[in-house]
């Protein structure tokens, strides 16, 4: 039986994986924030604060809240089981020189499970590595050639954004491979665990891995829309081939889904993922960017019974098709800041529009976007605020910060 179990956007969350962003998001400095994909730095004990927030808001409706390091730390093995993972990430962070590389394990492999994991998570800085010795090599005598990175072995930012890296998607599961670069040093992190941590996923089938000669596929473009229907975002980080690799393994893998959705949406940072234009409040309620409705398109994807692909698209208003998926007899779309279209973009800079739903009609929400707040409320919906000062530089809000791993089905 499978540690997994979302079948539902909306379903009362009973355990849900998070990461304080300690230590990493220190990373993210005037010079680095692109490489990191930060607008801005942060000052990370006061967004650390702010995370605390959320966890108690999770822990308030009685879900399992779990840390990804923590979850990481258990992971850890022995020693050759920390040096394999070591070089899968060392490969990844493209770090070559074997001399270099020979430095990092002589630093790491003699700490505690719980030091090694926060200190791979923090990255390690070349002055950390002052005091462990190293092969001899021609780099010792030339000038550094990356003298404006302070890192030797670096870290993502993004590691606070947990829906991104893996995926749960009814009992099974997915790593996900990324766009940027810095992104894919997460998925190593997810990999390890699920592959060494029963309590996390034990049981669950892998739907899409982080092949690196794969295409990229992105959490937060995927929703479990009901226990027959998963949406998809066709966005700038998630591409055609990965949908169909990840919707026939999902519909192939005796699960109850039938059929996948794929949303065409604009292709930009603006519209990251799908839940950053769309996202699940209660059964029939959702919140939506105006923005994407102008060119939204959606496509289904179902599985003959030669086990291919079939593809059609859905040539009808968004309540429309979301009434016939899910069988309801009307949804109630609130636009992001009420529609106005000003403060539906400002609302939607700060992810207005990605709502983390706890439990049906229960959400927690940036502070910030009050304007959008105040909508939900109108239309019965709780909302838990999260203090989004300096969370929200990151470019996520509580859903990209979370991934459930089990729901109470609905």
């Amino acid at each position: 039986m499978s540690s997994i179990h979302v079948y539902s956007e909306v379903g009362k969350v009973k355990k849900i994986m998070i990461s304080r962003p300690e230590g990493y998001f220190d990373a993210v400095r005037p010079d680095s924030r692109e490489y990191q994909l930060v607008d801005d730095v942060v000052w990370t004990a006061q967004a650390c604060r702010d995370h605390d927030v959320f966890a108690n808001h999770l822990r308030g409706i009685g879900a399992e809240v779990v840390y990804l390091e923590d979850m990481f730390e258990k992971s850890l093995g022995d020693e050759a089981d920390r040096r394999k993972f070591l070089d899968e990430y060392m490969t990844e962070d493209f770090i070559y020189d074997p001399a270099l590389r020979e430095q990092i394990a002589a630093y790491l492999m003699p700490m505690s499970a719980h030091d090694f994991a926060r200190t791979v998570m923090a990255g390690i800085e070349k002055k950390d590595l002052a005091g462990t010795p190293k092969p001899t090599c021609l780099a010792d005598v030339l000038p550094d050639e990356t003298p404006e990175d302070p890192y030797a072995m670096h870290t993502s930012a993004n590691f606070i954004m947990c829906r991104d890296p893996g995926c749960s998607v009814g009992s099974n599961f997915t790593i996900n491979r990324f766009v940027q670069d810095t992104r894919n040093l997460e998925a190593v992190v997810w990999k390890h665990v699920f592959e060494n941590v029963p309590e996390f996923a034990g049981g669950a089938q892998l739907l899409h891995t982080n092949d690196p000669h794969g295409e990229t596929i992105e959490g937060g473009d995927i929703a479990i829309l009901s226990p027959e229907v998963i949406a998809i975002g066709h966005s700038c980080r998630t591409h055609a081939a990965a949908i169909e690799e990840f919707a026939k393994n999902a519909l192939a893998s005796g699960d109850s889904f039938k059929k996948v959705v794929v949303f065409e949406i604009p292709k930009g940072r603006a519209y990251m993922h799908l839940d950053t234009v769309f996202t699940a409040v209660d059964v029939d309620k959702f919140t939506y960017y105006p923005g994407i409705m102008g060119g939204l398109k959606l496509y289904e994807l179902t599985l003959g019974s030669d086990g291919e692909l079939r593809v059609s698209c859905a040539e009808e208003e968004l309540d429309e098709a979301l009434k016939r998926l899910l069988h309801l007899p009307a949804v109630d779309l609130i636009p992001c800041a009420g529609g106005d279209p000003f403060w539906a973009d400002y609302d939607q800079w700060s992810d207005g529009s990605n709502t983390l739903a706890v439990a049906p009609g229960v959400v927690c929400t940036y502070d910030r976007n009050w304007r959008t707040n105040d909508v939900l409320r109108q239309h019965d919906i709780k909302v838990l605020e999260v203090p989004s000062g300096e969370l929200c530089r990151a470019r996520g809000g509580p859903r990209c910060m979370s991934m459930p791993l089990v729901r109470e089905d609905l």
